[in-house]
């Protein structure tokens, strides 16, 4: 849904959504640069992962909106189930 545009839609199918594919363009992209580049954008991402705590913060928010739409939003997951 979000690779056709739909932004609406996939927010609410996974909010976290936008986050994944930006990651995912990141590590393909990545993947296909010269071993230098690749190298440095490692590193820099490495170092603002260890200063930001980015992925103990992402993983907490990605626990606490799916215990959210379970716990609180059940007709809306429900929904989402079915289809």
């Amino acid at each position: 849904m979000l690779f056709q545009g739909d932004w609406k839609q996939s927010m609410t199918f996974h909010a976290f959504a936008p986050v994944f594919v930006m990651a995912l363009l990141l590590v393909a992209g990545t993947a296909i640069l010269p071993a230098t580049s690749r190298q440095r954008i490692v590193t820099v991402t490495e170092s603002w992962e260890r200063s930001t705590g980015i992925t103990s913060l992402l993983l907490i928010g990605l626990i606490l909106y799916w215990l959210a739409r379970l716990l609180i939003m059940q007709s809306a997951f429900v929904r989402l189930i079915q289809g």
